[in-house]
């Protein structure tokens, strides 16, 4: 019986060469509003069919339940536990992913396809689109693209920590001078603002030095790895501090999507 295969692209109108690939109709079903939410498209058979696939850049995260083995490696104790629930680690010539008790995903650089397995997609929905996001981060790494934990905001947006921003990201291209966010593709123009919170600050806005500004986006990325921060990201990070105002707000003053809804 032939599978019912799906893919997904990430950012279809932008032509990323990044992919989500899922074979199990049941397992769509659960991730499909996930994938859509974060900026993916369905393609039909044939349409993926006639994309040219390039070795260094074309990507393909093969999603799906985890299997008895995977699931036990995704809640084994590991020596980064007491660091939080993410870890990545090398592995030959892979770098393994994972998130404790959720999911893992195996990321072979000089690989096409990449592998991944989420347990109990309905519980830990925050959680899976952690996992698609740092999948995202490293496949767009090649391109200059980099992420942040955040949300937009009508000036530009929030970096925050992961579970503040309900583990939404934002995803900033310079080459094609746009930010991505669940909100869809906003242009950086004259302007753009790039948001820091301060639970000190009452009621003042400070702005942001460049130097204190790419401290700041450096070290609060959405890509992880023991090799630290990939050199075109550090190029894209320095860039867009020069192309944006950064400025600390008040957290006080500031209100999340769930409450300004």
């Amino acid at each position: 019986m032939k599978k019912e295969i799906s893919y997904f692209q990430y950012q279809k109108e932008l032509d990323y060469p990044v992919f989500v690939r899922l074979e199990d109709q049941g397992f769509e079903y659960k991730v499909e509003g996930i994938l859509s939410s974060m900026g993916f498209s369905k393609l039909e058979e044939e349409e993926f069919k006639r994309i040219e696939i390039i070795n260094n850049e074309t990507r393909i995260l093969n999603l799906g339940d985890a299997s008895m083995k995977a699931a036990r490696q995704i809640d084994q104790a590991g020596a980064f536990d007491a660091y939080g629930p993410e870890s990545v680690t090398e592995f030959g010539s892979y770098d393994v992913y994972r998130y404790k008790g959720v999911g893992m995903t195996l990321m072979g650089h000089s690989s096409t396809m990449w592998e991944g397995a989420v347990k109990n997609i309905e519980a830990n929905i925050s959680e899976t689109k952690a996992l698609i996001t740092r999948y995202l981060s490293h496949a767009l790494a090649p391109f200059g693209v980099v992420s942040f934990w955040g949300v937009p905001v009508d000036e530009g947006f929030v970096v925050m920590k992961p579970k503040e921003a309900n583990f939404e990201s934002v995803f900033v291209d310079i080459e094609n001078n746009c930010f991505m966010t669940q909100d869809g593709i906003k242009d950086i123009d004259f302007g753009t603002q790039i948001l820091r919170l301060d639970d000190s600050l009452k009621g003042k806005i400070r702005a942001m030095k460049k130097e204190e500004l790419v401290s700041f986006l450096s070290t609060k990325t959405c890509f992880l790895s023991p090799k630290g921060l990939d050199f075109r990201l550090k190029a894209t990070v320095f860039e867009l501090s020069s192309m944006v105002e950064g400025y600390i707000y008040p957290a006080q003053n500031f209100k999340p999507r769930a409450s300004a809804a």
